[in-house]
Parts: structure tokens; sequence; C-alpha cells
């Protein structure tokens, strides 16, 4: 019997804790709350460089959002530090901001998250759906704390994209 538990622990446990550091996170089959994946040809395509100085960046400015637009996010990690960027409301950001709390190495391939090492770049092509408020979030331990978040409203009416 003692045989069987050390072998055990030595097959599995050591894979249990590699795969506890190196988490990859999927919502396959979930629904969003400010819209969902974009396809097709965006309205409009936004360079966002991701710093150190726990800011996120905006090529050209992302000012408004509107009800049915699609954006293409072109993600960059300018620092040296892994960096993410989360799509969601205050509450979706709430929610994930505790899950990483709980798993800080969690990678994301997410339709609505990247994460990515530094001088990495992903893109991400999401349609606004709603009249919620987006907040745009880092929610690595700390850095949304430090200010590393944007947030708009998305908004129902006419008007040019931009």
């Amino acid at each position: 019997m003692k045989l069987k538990h050390y072998l055990f622990f030595m097959i599995y446990l050591p894979s249990l804790v590699i795969a506890a550091g190196t988490h990859e996170h999927s919502h396959d089959g979930d629904k969003f709350s400010v819209g969902e994946p974009g396809t097709g040809s965006p309205d409009r395509r936004i360079k966002v460089s991701m710093r150190d100085t726990m800011r996120f960046a905006f090529e050209p400015q992302l000012n408004n959002l509107r009800h049915g637009e699609t954006i293409e996010f072109v993600v960059t990690n300018d620092g040296v530090i892994q960096h993410e960027f989360s799509i969601g409301n205050a509450e979706d950001q709430i929610k994930h901001a505790e899950m990483m709390r709980k798993m800080p190495d969690m990678k994301h391939e997410d339709p609505n998250t990247v994460s990515l090492a530094a001088g990495e770049t992903a893109r991400l092509q999401w349609k606004f759906m709603g009249d919620d408020t987006v907040v745009f979030a880092c929610n690595i331990p700390g850095h949304f704390e430090a200010g590393m978040k944007h947030v708009l409203p998305i908004t129902i009416g006419s008007g040019n994209y931009g």
C-alpha cells in the first residue's frame, strides 16, 4: 500500500504543481456582458500599447464606443513584465480580478482577453453591444489598482465611428 501512495505522489504530484503554475483559461460558450467576438471587416482598428507605467495607450485615441461597432485591437506589450488586456463591464472585471489573485500566472485564450509576455502582440476583435459601460483592464494582481484601466460607455445611436 505504501508503494502505491509513493508512486502516486512521485508520478502525479509534480504534474499537478506544474499545471497549477501555468494554467491556461478559456471561457468557451460563455455569454459576454458588453458584446461578442467580432467577425468580418472591423469598423476601426486601434493599436493598444500596454506599458509598465500601468497604463494603456490607444492609437488613435479611444474616446467612444457605439452599439454594433466592431473594433480590431492590435495589442502589444511594450513593457518588460506580463500584462493583459481584458474587455468587460465592471462586474466582469471584479470577478476576473478575483480569479487572477488566486491564479496569478494564468494565461488567457479567451475571445475578450489576451495575456502577453514582454514584446508579444495579439489581435482581438470585438463587437460592442448594449448600453453598458465597458472596462478595459489588466487584471494581473496590482496592475488595475495602479491605474491600468480605461472606462467608456457604449452609446446607442447614429454617428461616425472614431
